[in-house]
């Protein structure tokens, strides 16, 4: 392990300091430490302790090999696997096969034993580990597989699902299977797990993040278990699995069905309290103008969050004459950039008015006015971000999380994670305001309910994206160029323009009316002051 100096010693390892090396791998205080203890009872036999773990390595002059933990390999069974590489070096074996072999064979049992009592295994692993030998050249074609840890399960299964998923997911679904938690099997082989194990994670995992997180994580956990069974059964060595036992593991999870449909006047106040009051604690930064620009552009197109923030300044592109929308533009985003069901995303084009363009021309040119980017932070080459945006709500609320404390480390005797500590409680503007919460997304309901009471339904689907019945996008269309897209029929740019005609007005109306009202009232208390925008 490059750049970690270790604490060497050589001496007679004994059962009690393997029982002893396990513990200290599990102590806080050890955590600092990186230590090795060489057997003097057998040559090139090594145990290795670390933060996270307590190993048996074979040292070699010219390479080290890992045979496994010691909590699952005793010290007989490591000196028996050392003595057997010493021989199979001497033969001109790849050691690395012979001992993941070797320790396979002891792990599952050969002819139902779990120990080394005849020659069968160590003979088996050496002619594998023969390249000359016909299990060697099977091996060398790939017929004969070692089998797959929990972390090399996870990085096959990923290479193959991610290219599966819209760009702009696949670093959201990868960090699930990638969490820290998942770090207590990924040494361990995959056919060697049980309930149990995973049960482990779970409770960890519950410990320290919310249940949707956890339940995102081990539904995505089954998936790649199953997917590993069906396709990859020898790799995975789950081949003798008669069930999908993994499905038993899940979380007690309940989905909560938002029916939040905040009034025009309740959105428009909103982001004008996020206009004025940028401010919100002496401890943080003041909010940047890209954020706050990607709060009116949000309420001002109704547009999903994951799609408008990646808008470009040239990805608005100025209609067609016969469109007869004078002073507007149309903002495009490719069939990649918007949210797909099972048929996969739709190129989409939105008709802006003059007056939202203002808007967002205000707070582009705060943010620098030469980002690539619509709405940029405090980086003009980078964009604003989901999790950004949704922290500004947060904090409008009141909920601010520190980020800078830590999980405690485990106590002696009370090991598992502890809770991160809970958020910060500051000013509620929201409660301050009389606004009741309410999420970004619930924009789009309320736009849906506005335009559906001046009968235009028809003109908030097509706003917002939905899929009409029998509403198929020729492939053509679907895969012109994103200068084109505003041109195509199946845009209804016309309807959507009548409809975000209607819905800018009103809302930029009601804030107007807001701004005036809130100006009026008094400050909240123990807010810092603002700084003049």
């Amino acid at each position: 392990m490059a750049g970690v100096h270790y604490e060497r010693t050589s001496k007679p390892i004994s059962p009690h300091d393997v029982w002893l090396a396990i513990k200290m791998s599990r102590t806080p205080e050890a955590k600092a430490r990186a230590i090795e203890w060489r057997d003097t009872e057998c040559a090139g036999l090594t145990l290795r302790i670390t933060k996270s773990d307590a190993a048996w390595l074979i040292r070699r002059r010219d390479r080290t090999i890992k045979i496994g933990r010691c909590a699952e390999i005793p010290l007989p069974t490591a000196r028996y696997i050392a003595h057997r590489t010493r021989e199979a070096a001497k033969r001109g074996r790849d050691l690395k096969v012979f001992v993941e072999t070797l320790v396979k064979l002891r792990s599952h049992g050969f002819n139902g034993h779990k120990s080394y009592d005849d020659n069968l295994e160590w003979e088996t692993a050496d002619e594998i580990a023969d390249d000359n030998s016909e299990l060697g050249r099977r091996r060398l074609k790939g017929e004969i597989h070692s089998v797959w840890t929990w972390q090399q399960l996870a990085e096959q299964f990923l290479s193959e699902k991610l290219p599966e998923l819209k760009k702009g997911y696949r670093d959201r679904y990868a960090r699930y299977l990638r969490l820290p938690e998942f770090s207590l099997l990924s040494d361990r082989p995959v056919r060697e797990l049980t309930a149990g194990d995973l049960e482990v994670v779970r409770d960890r995992m519950l410990a320290a993040y919310r249940p949707s997180t956890v339940h995102r994580a081990v539904r995505q956990g089954r998936e790649m278990l199953t997917w590993a069974w069906r396709y990859h059964p020898a790799k995975a060595g789950l081949d003798h699995a008669q069930h999908a036992w993994w499905e038993r593991w899940s979380v007690k999870y309940k989905w909560k069905v938002r029916h939040h449909t905040p009034k025009i006047e309740e959105i428009a106040r909103t982001m004008v309290i996020a206009d004025m009051f940028r401010h919100l604690s002496d401890n943080e930064h003041e909010t940047y103008p890209g954020t706050v620009g990607a709060l009116w552009a949000a309420a001002l197109t109704a547009q999903r969050t994951g799609s408008l923030l990646v808008l470009r300044p040239d990805r608005l592109f100025v209609p067609e004459k016969k469109a007869k929308l004078s002073g507007w533009k149309i903002a495009n985003w490719t069939a990649e950039e918007m949210k797909g069901g099972k048929d996969g995303g739709r190129p989409h084009a939105l008709p802006v008015p003059p007056e939202a363009l203002k808007v967002l021309e205000r707070y582009y040119k705060a943010s620098g006015g030469k980002s690539v980017w619509m709405f940029s932070g405090r980086k003009s080459t980078e964009r604003i971000t989901q999790s950004a945006l949704n922290l500004l709500m947060y904090r409008l609320q009141g909920r601010v999380f520190d980020h800078r404390s830590k999980n405690k480390p485990d106590l002696p005797g009370k090991p598992g994670p502890k809770a991160a500590k809970k958020a910060k409680m500051r000013v509620d503007l929201f409660a301050y305001y009389g606004i009741r919460p309410w999420t970004l997304h619930d924009i789009r309901r309320t736009l849906g309910e506005f335009l559906d009471d001046k009968r235009l339904g028809g003109a908030a689907s097509a706003i917002l994206g939905h899929k009409l019945p029998r509403d198929e996008m020729p492939e053509r269309e679907r895969m012109a160029p994103v200068t084109e897209i505003h041109y195509n029929s199946s845009q209804r740019i016309a309807l959507k323009a009548e409809g975000m005609a209607l819905w800018t007005q009103a809302l930029l109306a009601a804030c107007e009316k807001e701004r005036k009202a809130l100006i009026r009232k008094p400050r909240p208390p123990a807010l810092p002051a603002q700084s003049s925008h």
